[in-house]
């Protein structure tokens, strides 16, 4: 009886949180999911999703499926909303764009054109940086894990700026510039109160990071000039930005008063999030478990670029005279890319259930699975959503679902749909998964350009040894 009571109750109130979820919608206009313009799309006159110019289905036929599709305009324009929201405040800015955010070199080479410096976390991205030719000044060296090659590398070719993570690294830099003979600038990761700890960083409050600044000043070719943060991903909030600026800035204050060292770069990271996407709420997961969809996402609730920039410099300004601003580097890295990518995938079964499957899966689409996106309909991109199914990708696991109870137009086999916001740690999470990665194409004034090559069947056995 009381088991039965339970169930009830349960069901009462997931009832009730899904229509709260759907009167939202409701007030949001998003019986429909958010309209293809979000992103700068637009329908055809075919009826078909159209991204700069470029019919999205003649792609698919053209290139197969699945098929990562970037805008060319929507990333230049991105990178440049967020770089002149700052620079029309502040002078001494630059934006370093995060390699791991989406590592395709052609959207990187954009963005260095553009004028990004590089921040890597790895060899592999140091090595990608040098080799797309960007000078070692402009570029950054975050991360936990930083390996006696990188670092060795790093610091002989001359990097602008090693941020330490960990105590440990500070005698493995030292000893690499005493090898190569030169000085190396380098820089704390420090935790504040809000955001990611852990295992990254060194703790203002812990007196860690005073500790590792301490030790810097005994290496005579260490030039300790540098503060870093980097508190998550998806970050829709200002206030929570303004609460770690404030706490560095204090740092900065208290280093120059009991260590006599004056920080002159300020590189403030982590995911500053964006309109059309968030992570799943509490609730939400259990909506899902219980076969609903999650909420909608409003779009006029995240913090835009003005926003972070007029409250984060005005904090700023609160600390340094005119004469003595730092240089600070900022990391949008999923501000500026996430909307300008899409992953179109084909419909390759309609099961009875109302199941549909595609043919990419969580191997190339990790994301939906803790946050929300929007799929968009490539084909009928313009019918009435008054159908519901659940969205699975081909993997032979349970988990390999992307959207629960999904309000959608009437399906069949050969469609295509197209997850949205695809450039933020898609690329950089695929695997293979039973299956080869997908190719990928920028288009630009109605014209299009290869990426990446689909990967093939020999490209995936290709190290292996029989």
């Amino acid at each position: 009886m009381f088991s039965s009571a339970r169930r009830f109750a349960k069901k009462l109130v997931i009832d009730a949180v899904h229509a709260r979820n759907e009167r939202e919608r409701a007030r949001l206009q998003q019986t429909n999911g958010i309209a293809p313009a979000a992103w700068g799309a637009t329908v055809g006159e075919t009826g078909n999703l159209v991204i700069d110019g470029v019919d999205v289905a003649q792609l698919a036929g053209d290139y197969g499926t699945p098929l990562h599709v970037v805008s060319q305009s929507r990333l230049l324009a991105d990178y440049a909303r967020f770089e002149t929201s700052f620079k029309s405040l502040y002078p001494n800015i630059a934006i370093g764009y995060s390699y791991k955010t989406n590592p395709l070199p052609g959207v990187i080479k954009v963005l260095h054109e553009a004028g990004a410096l590089a921040e890597v976390i790895s060899h592999f991205e140091l090595w990608l940086a040098l080799e797309l030719g960007v000078p070692a000044q402009r570029i950054i060296f975050n991360g936990p894990g930083k390996t006696r090659d990188a670092i060795e590398l790093a610091v002989n070719r001359g990097i602008g700026m090693i941020n330490v993570d960990g105590l440990s690294e500070i005698d493995e830099i030292a000893q690499a510039a005493r090898t190569a003979q030169r000085p190396q600038n380098v820089g704390i990761r420090v935790i504040t109160s809000v955001g990611w700890s852990s295992q990254f960083g060194l703790g203002i409050a812990s007196g860690h990071a005073m500790e590792a600044f301490r030790r810097i000043r005994q290496h005579d070719r260490l030039a300790p000039t540098g503060l870093h943060f980097h508190l998550g991903t998806g970050i829709r909030d200002v206030a929570i930005y303004l609460q770690a600026v404030r706490e560095m800035l204090e740092f900065a204050r208290a280093l120059r008063a009991e260590l006599g060292i004056e920080i002159t770069q300020l590189d403030l990271g982590g995911g500053f999030g964006v309109p059309t996407v968030r992570p799943f709420t509490e609730w939400e997961v259990r909506l899902m478990q219980n076969g609903r969809p999650p909420g909608p996402v409003d779009v006029a609730a995240a913090a835009r670029p003005d926003d972070y920039a007029r409250e984060i410099i005005a904090l700023l300004r609160q600390y340094y005279s005119e004469a003595a601003l730092p240089m600070v580097i900022f990391e949008p890295g999923r501000a500026i890319t996430s909307s300008a990518q899409c992953l179109v995938l084909r419909v390759l079964a309609i099961k009875e259930n109302r199941s549909v499957i595609v043919d990419g899966g969580k191997n190339i689409a990790m994301p939906p699975g803790y946050e929300l996106h929007e799929l968009l309909a490539v084909t009928g991109a313009a019918d009435p959503r008054d159908s519901r199914y659940d969205f699975y990708g081909p993997l032979c696991h349970p988990g390999d679902l992307h959207f629960q109870s999904k309000a959608f137009r009437k399906l069949k086999a050969d469609d295509l749909v197209a997850i949205m916001d695809a450039g933020a740690y898609f690329i950089s999470n695929q695997m293979n998964f039973s299956h080869p990665r997908p190719a990928a194409v920028m288009v630009n004034a109605s014209r299009s350009s290869l990426l990446r090559q689909r990967e093939s069947f020999e490209d995936v056995v290709r190290l292996d040894r029989r």
